[in-house]
């Protein structure tokens, strides 16, 4: 009887569907996602390095790998050679990728308003060093690009030169990293007479007593007159190829991009470095105090301006790097398609 039990119930499971192996989808699988910034901490990118803190990409099934180069230029550089996906670079050097014939595309705007840098010297050389003037025949260190590309900061440091009478060749341009180490090691060690530097790296410097501030764009009395000067700064950026052969990588990108904008906006900054968990209790004083002082210095939503896309070409013909003749600036932003969830 147990027998004839038995075959009966095995006839029965027989007859039942059987249940589906579970499957490994796009959306099962966290998408990896290479984005390089200069830093760690340069102010332009903290929102950046506060996705993977808040878990941000986790949330929307990705996972940010994040590295830091010395620059914005080498930074998409490196994503050119297929290294990474994503990398943050000021917008002004992108017209020159494209005038060699390299498809970058930016993808979201990170900053808004008033360029936060400052010229720092040498405390034994602020006694002579009074005036930008007074940096003709002078060293500057500053991050550079390459034989073919100036970077962002060169570019606008040139600018507020000239704005002085001060041209580019009468000066000495000293290669240097974009953060807090390389500015130290640059005028600890007497290898420049002065730097150009992001906020809050020139208030960490000068606290420190390795440098005297000569003179800052965010200085409301700046006398400086520097054309464009609400052009685009730091954005997302990638290829047109990059872009093409994930659309969604894309997507998400721009989805975390704009949560972390939204929350840095709407967060205080003691909360915002507290998240990032930055050992030197000075420098993330530093860093709160900048962002206090300059509270719109993110984009609200990641979107770009026509006003800000005008100012930028106003930027680049002053600069001596025009816009070549035929290119629309608006052909180097696309816009991925923003997810749902965002």
């Amino acid at each position: 009887m147990d027998r004839r039990l038995a075959l009966k119930a095995l006839a029965a499971l027989a007859g039942l569907p059987l249940a589906a192996p579970a499957r490994v989808t796009e959306a099962t699988v966290p998408l990896t996602i290479r984005v390089n910034i200069a830093g760690p901490h340069i102010l332009s990118f903290l929102p950046i390095e506060i996705i993977p803190v808040l878990g941000i990409d986790r949330a929307l099934g990705a996972q940010l790998a994040i590295r830091y180069l010395p620059s914005g230029v080498q930074s998409l550089e490196d994503v050119l050679a297929g290294n990474a996906h994503f990398a943050g670079v000021a917008f002004p050097v992108l017209p020159t990728f494209a005038a060699q014939g390299k498809r970058v595309r930016a993808v979201a705007k990170l900053s808004s308003g008033t360029p936060p840098y400052a010229v720092l010297v040498r405390n034994d050389l602020a006694g002579r060093i009074r005036d930008l003037r007074d940096l003709r025949g002078r060293s500057i260190g500053i991050p550079m690009g390459s034989a073919t590309t100036r970077t962002y900061l060169q570019t606008l440091m040139e600018l507020w030169l000239e704005s002085y009478g001060v041209k580019a060749r009468e000066v000495r341009w000293v290669p240097t990293n974009m953060n807090y180490d390389g500015m130290f090691g640059a005028l600890a060690g007497g290898a420049v007479d002065a730097v150009f530097c992001e906020e809050p790296l020139s208030g960490s410097l000068a606290r420190k007593r390795l440098g005297t501030q000569l003179a800052s764009l965010a200085d409301p009395k700046n006398p400086a007159r520097i054309v464009g000067r609400q052009h685009l700064r730091a954005v997302i950026a990638s290829t047109a190829e990059v872009l093409d052969a994930s659309p969604r990588r894309a997507e998400v990108m721009v989805d975390m991009v704009r949560r972390a904008l939204r929350w840095v906006r709407s967060t205080p900054p003691g909360e915002v470095v507290s998240r990032l968990g930055i050992s030197d209790a000075q420098v993330a004083e530093d860093i709160i105090d900048a962002m206090t002082r300059l509270p719109d210095m993110y984009s609200a939503d990641g979107l770009f301006l026509a006003s800000e896309i005008e100012s930028t070409r106003q930027f680049l013909q002053a600069s001596g790097n025009p816009v070549p003749t035929g290119m629309d600036l608006r052909s180097l932003i696309v816009s991925p398609r923003a997810s749902r969830r965002s």
